[in-house]
């Protein structure tokens, strides 16, 4: 598999240079550097605890007074009111900041350091690399005479890192562990971390060392003295939704670990990356890296202006297959999804508390899973989804007076469901309700009935909230929410020319809504269930606001064409319908299909796209209005200017979620689904003109591969099941019929 390999002719600087490993739920940053530096988290090691207090029960006696004023344009007032009702109780998330505070936040497990008695100035012959392909990093140099190596990695049968260090001549080394609020001690071959969270969980690492050298514990580290080998092995663990001591749990890990052949131990996490790697890759014509230039080298040369001799399109390559590596080693076989962090963070106060949002980050994370064959690391997202569905039901209750259940703008390992401290981002209530959108997603990819029977309590519960929440707006006819708020914009109150944000039935709501009723009447007419509630369904989608035209052309992003505060805002969320779903399409709606582009084209115009995540949208937005060439531009943005070193995606700051848009953007741009066909190449750029794929994945249950040269262009489709479908290229079209398990070919 070509461009799978980043290397580097230094050690790390920053955090945002190391090199990230990990296997769900243990995630690892090796820096390289000649005091190594090995900074670890643990998925579910959070602050915090769950906040009962949160949903405010004074909220459902005045929504009534809230509409009236929000209906009667009194905008600044119903804004008043929301913020004073429409909120969560006590402090939230904190401002972002949820570090020692009920609300909580993704913590750092800490960091082992390795002093092997040198400066990085030491150093010769230097390079490190982080192999995609296998799940491991590798570092090799020269100091004092000898040359040494590094090779880590994350056993995900073991749920051990273990990183294996050899010279070839003795060498001596000196370990210790570092997290604040802790108890570490130091025994025999073996570092012991404890500690707990105030009110919240408790957790433990551990770390073991097997050499041919000898071992002494001293106060504050292990010394191991005249060795040619090292092998390290570090576990951790949390009491969160555990009955066992995480202490033991982390200490038999690498006990039991340390026990295996080490070799062993590393082929077997080098063939789970290689398996889940190999399902699925593109080539777009470039050449393979050949590691004349570091990836920092390659990144420098990019924004200044220049390229190196392999080319943008193999960092294309590499940043594209480096989004599905993330989201193994954050979601494969684990709790917890992946946060807006994946699993990684070296803070303690991580920015945005790392939690979920659900206005789009933790959507985002998953939009590669199923178009790029990694369907099992949605796991944990179905789980999570059920999970706050179930405290959801408490917020319906308490803050509505509603049935079924809902969940706002965040959430975290606790529960939290209610509405954010501030009524202007805080009080989208559609969150939960777009997760729901992944429910039916994996089941169009795998035709999953089980899978669907499983999860439709939770289709249904949401829609029963939206089915007693909705209110009819006397302006125009229409069943809307209010208040609502389009996710954390802003608009010019025409009354009093103050920016506002709250408003009813924004088109994001609308276009949510009108999917998951749509979805899951569906799924009801699957299940052979609830056919009286799939019709009442049905009959309230009929009286959503439809999506609307502005005065500029563009796609309206509230049922009035008001002016915005910010133009270039990061969130596109009128464009919900373009992207992540099928509301717009050149075949169904071409006119909201060209206002999509004006509302692109104004947005951009006026700065937007300026964060990681949003450029990553817009690159999904153009695959679908098959636009490659504006893809090919934003991509080439998103590295320039929003992309750290180690090739984590710059928010800024770091933020995962633009690693992920972006892979997923690459894939809708060579075969979409959506459309009622499977549709090759829909935006392509004109300078891949030959290339290929193999392993994306179609709505159908159908894997595709492809391959083109000159104009010619060959589909190979294989099908779970017997179907018929329609295979599109450009304007022609082709009525496929398939046998399970027996891949056929067309050609165009």
């Amino acid at each position: 598999m070509k461009n799978t390999l980043m290397k580097y002719y230094r050690p790390a600087d920053e955090w945002t240079d190391a090199l990230m490993l990990g296997n769900g739920r243990i995630g690892a940053m090796v820096y390289g550097t000649a005091v190594e530096r090995l900074q670890f988290n643990e998925e579910s090691l959070w602050s915090g605890w769950h906040d009962a207090y949160a949903n405010n029960p004074d909220c459902a006696a005045h929504l009534d007074e809230i509409r009236r004023q929000l209906f009667a344009g009194n905008i600044v007032e119903a804004e008043r009111l929301t913020q004073k009702y429409l909120v969560c109780r006590g402090e939230g998330s904190h401002s972002g900041h949820g570090y020692d505070h009920t609300y909580g936040s993704f913590e750092s497990a800490g960091e082992l350091f390795i002093d092997f008695g040198n400066a990085d100035s030491d150093l010769s012959d230097y390079s490190r690399e982080l192999d995609i392909l296998h799940g491991e990093v590798r570092v090799n140099y020269k100091s004092d005479g000898k040359n040494f190596s590094r090779v880590s990695f994350v056993s995900p049968e073991q749920n051990c890192f273990v990183s294996l260090i050899k010279a070839d001549g003795s060498f001596d080394a000196e370990f210790s562990y570092r997290r604040e609020r802790v108890n570490v001690e130091y025994a025999g071959d073996e570092i012991v971390m404890t500690g707990a969270f105030k009110q919240g969980i408790d957790y433990a690492g551990a770390v073991k060392l097997v050499t041919d050298g000898n071992v002494s514990a001293l106060s504050e580290s292990l010394k191991v003295t005249a060795a040619t080998y090292i092998t390290v092995y570090v576990s951790l663990a949390t009491g969160y939704n555990c009955t066992q001591n995480p202490h033991d749990i982390a200490l038999a890990a690498v006990r039991n670990t340390a026990q295996l052949d080490a070799t062993t131990v590393r082929a077997e996490t080098n063939r789970h990356f290689e398996t889940l790697m190999s399902r699925s890759e593109i080539d777009t014509g470039a050449p393979n890296y050949n590691g004349e230039l570091g990836i920092d080298e390659r990144l420098a040369l990019l924004k200044s202006g220049e390229r190196d001799s392999c080319g943008l399109d193999s960092l294309i390559e590499l940043f594209w297959q480096l989004g599905r590596y993330l989201l193994i080693s954050s979601s494969y076989n684990c709790k917890l999804p992946a946060n807006l962090q994946g699993v990684w963070s070296g803070d303690y106060d991580t920015i945005w508390s790392a939690d979920y949002h659900i206005n789009i980050n933790l959507q985002m994370n998953y939009w590669l899973a199923e178009t790029t064959n990694l369907a099992e690391c949605t796991n944990s997202l179905m789980e999570y989804i059920k999970f706050i569905s179930e405290h959801g039901k408490d917020t319906a209750k308490t803050q509505y007076d509603c049935h079924g259940w809902v969940a706002h703008t965040i959430t975290n390992p606790w529960g939290f469901t209610a509405p954010g401290e501030s009524c202007s981002w805080g009080s989208f209530m559609c969150g939960g309700a777009w997760c729901c959108e992944h429910i039916w997603e994996h089941y169009q990819f795998s035709l999953d009935r089980c899978f669907l029977e499983k999860y439709y309590p939770v289709l249904r519960g949401a829609c029963e909230f939206f089915l007693d929440f909705l209110c009819e707006d006397p302006n125009t006819g229409y069943l809307v929410t209010a208040p609502s708020n389009s996710p954390e914009n802003h608009y010019f109150d025409p009354t009093t020319g103050k920016a506002v944000a709250i408003c009813a039935g924004p088109t994001m709501d609308n276009c949510i809504l009108r999917e998951l009723f749509t979805n899951t009447a569906a799924a009801a007419e699957i299940l052979g269930i609830d056919s009286d509630f799939a019709g009442k369904l049905k009959e309230t989608c009929d009286r959503l606001p439809p999506i609307k035209i502005g005065a500029r052309g563009q796609i309206m992003e509230w049922q009035e064409d008001f002016e915005e505060a910010e133009p270039g805002h990061r969130h596109l969320s009128m464009l919900y319908g373009l992207h992540p779903s099928n509301q717009i399409t050149k075949t169904k709606t071409p006119e909201l299909f060209e206002a999509a582009k004006t509302a692109i084209k104004l947005r951009l115009s006026a700065g937007g796209g300026h964060t990681g995540w949003s450029r990553a949208w817009i690159i999904n937005f153009y695959a679908r209005l098959a636009m490659g060439d504006e893809c090919l531009k934003h991509i080439g943005l998103l590295l320039e200017r929003s992309t750290y070193n180690n090739l984590f995606d710059a928010h800024p700051p770091f933020q995962i979620d633009g690693n992920f848009g972006f892979t997923a953007g690459i894939a809708e741009m060579l075969m979409q689904s959506h459309d009622g066909a499977i549709e090759l190449l829909p935006a392509l750029p004109k300078k891949w003109q030959n290339g290929s794929f193999k392993g994306l994945r179609a709505r159908g249950d159908i894997t595709v591969d492809c391959d083109w040269n000159d104009g010619k262009v060959h589909g190979r489709l294989t099908a779970g099941h017997d179907c018929k479908v329609t295979l599109r290229y450009g304007n022609r079209e082709r009525e496929v019929e398939l046998t399970a398990g027996v891949a056929k070919t067309v050609e165009f």
